[in-house]
């Protein structure tokens, strides 16, 4: 039976762990392919007392919670929870609510429907406001132009890929912040493996502050920390290509 680990990394999300409790039982049912890892990636809210009393209500072993004392970034969170993984197959999505918990098993099952292969699967989000959906074509358009393959939504959740990916690309020399979305996608374009989008739509936060996007402010530091990253990103691979 192939396996499935989902990944959520949480950083002062206590508002919205009820929540992904309760819609992730509801969407796994009976289903024992798969392991959900909740990190607490060094949250300052009430985060640690509401992980434990959801894990004390439902009482259910496909629920493990991942402790990142200090937070360290985005990238890191969800890589130490990638670290403590068993499944096959993995995969991680936001904490936000903003796209469904369910996505991740249908891009799940949607790869195990698939011939034998490697694969990366994304969503693609819809019914998004015009100046998100600008602000996403821009960066994919310059993230494209400076590293010469083709990206596409590049932070749009969820993002599900083998665990022969994971342990050549991303177990040792994945980004600690949020331009790991970039860098999982680059290398997936670079070494030529299958991307597919799966739809998945787009509604507001249920609860808490976003971390990448939101207000205006907050939307052109994550694009001026991506810019940097996607630059550095360039330098460090014609530096290798000197090298070889």
């Amino acid at each position: 039976m192939t396996t499935l680990s989902i990944v959520i990394p949480c950083y002062n999300e206590a508002g919205n762990i009820p929540l992904i409790f309760q819609r992730l039982r509801e969407t796994l049912g009976h289903r024992q392919d798969v392991e959900v890892l909740l990190v607490d990636n060094g949250s300052k809210d009430s985060s640690v007392s509401v992980f434990q009393q959801e894990t004390e209500k439902w009482k259910d072993d496909r629920f493990k919670i991942v402790s990142v004392p200090i937070n360290q970034g985005y990238g890191y969170g969800i890589t130490q929870g990638l670290s403590n993984a068993k499944g096959d197959i993995l995969a991680w999505t936001h904490a936000d609510m903003q796209t469904d918990p369910k996505d991740v098993l249908i891009a799940f099952d949607l790869y195990c429907s698939l011939p034998a292969g490697n694969y990366l699967i994304k969503g693609k989000r819809r019914n998004r406001k015009l100046l998100e959906a600008v602000f996403t074509f821009g960066m994919q358009l310059i993230a494209s132009m400076a590293l010469k393959v083709k990206l596409d939504d590049i932070n749009a959740q969820p993002k599900l890929f083998s665990r022969s990916f994971y342990e050549k690309f991303l177990r040792f020399d994945a980004p600690k912040d949020f331009s790991l979305d970039l860098y999982l996608l680059y290398q997936a374009r670079r070494n030529h493996i299958e991307i597919i989008n799966i739809p998945v739509d787009f509604s507001k936060r249920h609860s808490g502050e976003a971390k990448g996007g939101g207000s205006f402010k907050t939307r052109i530091k994550l694009i001026r920390r991506t810019f940097s990253y996607i630059f550095d990103l360039r330098r460090s691979l014609k530096i290798k290509e000197k090298t070889i």
